[in-house]
């Protein structure tokens, strides 16, 4: 890596910076928030825990029927692989735009989050991610991964670098609550604007997206890979657009699903967030039906280069976030991934 360059690197955050999909825990909290004296199985019983069952049999439903009428359609048979592959897969996972703004109006029209006070989510944030036991058992909502803030320490305090979060989450302040928690006063480095999601309008219940514009008050739903995209760019933009950085930094993102596909072949290292599963995920599955490798962050070096298989390795993996520190990548003055990336990509043209 080019010494003296500023490291900033974005993150999702479900199932990235957290254990598993924080969603169900979002909507359970607003229930619980309307219903304190009611218990979780009573809680499932009321007006907005019904209508929470019937948007998610709904979005499902229609998930169902949208990848059926997707894998109806006719093609010629053959694999699409290369830049190519990885262009289709992308388009593919943004056409899931309709199923996603469907399922977020539903929700915000079903009143679950209606007259909740929109601070109030920061606090519920605060409050499931809240460390307690109950009969022996951690009763955390939300579980952060428990190296995160070890993680932070050393890229705040070693590396120098910065850090920001982009989600599909529907309520950035939720997420921010969550973050308090694991972060607290801790003097870590963030990116302008340090979590971008979407936002809910507590006064109608409705699920709106996030003012990426600033200047002109526009919200942007954030619900694909290729909203993620564009919240990473501008995240960058607003950041080094002011010429006070230079060289230009360098840019990691991490991420765990396929939202984050776009995002991931953006930076200059895009790194997968394993499941803890033993099987890989679909978003590693998606990298290699294109033709192409994952590779464990140890072996970096490796990172835009051919392999015995002749496969290009255009990501990396890792099961927890100090294998990143671990691996020495983002303190190896001499390895230049940005250029690495550019002569795969030139390669890859030519072909």
């Amino acid at each position: 890596m080019l010494n003296h360059r500023t490291i900033q690197i974005i993150l999702d955050f479900d199932g990235t910076i957290t254990t598993k999909d924080t969603i169900e825990p979002l909507v359970q909290s607003a229930i619980a928030f309307n219903h304190p004296s009611l218990s979780p199985s009573e809680r499932s019983q009321t007006p907005e825990g019904e209508a929470w069952d019937n948007c998610k049999s709904q979005y499902l439903a229609e998930l169902a029927e949208h990848y059926e009428k997707e894998n109806n359609e006719p093609n010629d048979g053959a694999a699409v692989t290369g830049l190519a592959g990885l262009e289709r897969e992308q388009r593919s996972l943004d056409a899931l735009r309709d199923v996603e703004l469907a399922s977020v109006q539903r929700v915000g029209e079903s009143g679950i989050f209606k007259g909740i006070p929109m601070e109030a989510f920061r606090e519920m944030g605060r409050a499931a991610a809240m460390t307690g036991e109950a009969e022996g058992k951690d009763n955390r909502a939300v579980v952060v991964r428990e190296d995160f803030r070890g993680f932070l320490g050393w890229l705040n305090q070693i590396v120098g670098g910065e850090f920001g979060v982009i989600s599909v989450n529907w309520s950035w302040k939720w997420v921010r609550g969550v973050l308090d928690v694991v972060i607290g006063n801790f003097n870590v480095k963030i990116i302008y604007g340090y979590v971008v999601a979407n936002d809910i309008d507590g006064s109608t219940g409705m699920i709106r997206g996030y003012p990426l514009h600033m200047l002109a008050r526009r919200r942007t739903y954030l619900l694909t890979t290729a909203d993620k995209l564009l919240a990473q760019k501008l995240m960058l933009h607003d950041k080094f657009s002011l010429g006070a950085v230079s060289p230009q930094p360098l840019t990691v993102y991490i991420g765990d699903s396929p939202t984050d596909l776009s995002p991931l072949l953006h930076a200059d290292i895009g790194i997968i967030m394993e499941s803890p599963s033993s099987t890989p995920g679909a978003l590693r599955n998606l990298i290699e039906k294109c033709g192409y490798r994952v590779l464990p962050a140890s072996k970096y070096k490796e990172l835009y280069r051919k392999g015995d298989s002749e496969k290009v390795a255009i990501l990396l993996s890792v099961n927890n976030f100090m294998e990143i520190k671990d691996s020495g990548m983002l303190e190896d003055e001499k390895w230049d991934p940005t250029a690495a990336k550019e002569a795969w990509k030139k390669a890859e043209s030519e072909d």
